[in-house]
């Protein structure tokens, strides 16, 4: 083969790896945006819980919820 040959097959080579690197790294990110969002769902189930039963306690105590107007 040429030299010119020879670079061009290094090249071809060179961006076939960074090619599957990019698709490594695209198919780690959509992973973790899957995750995320789950993550995200979890715990707005929990705060939703946190909020009802903070309101509960403070409904039994008298104390009054921040969103009450005192007058």
């Amino acid at each position: 083969m040429s030299k010119l040959s020879d670079r061009c097959e290094e090249r071809k080579v060179e961006a076939q790896a960074l090619a599957e690197k990019f698709n490594e790294v695209k198919t780690q990110i959509e992973k973790l945006q899957q995750e995320n969002s789950q993550t995200y769902q979890e715990f707005q189930a929990k705060n939703a819980q946190y909020a009802e039963l903070l309101g509960l306690v403070q409904e039994e105590e008298g104390v009054a919820t921040p969103s009450e107007v005192v007058e």
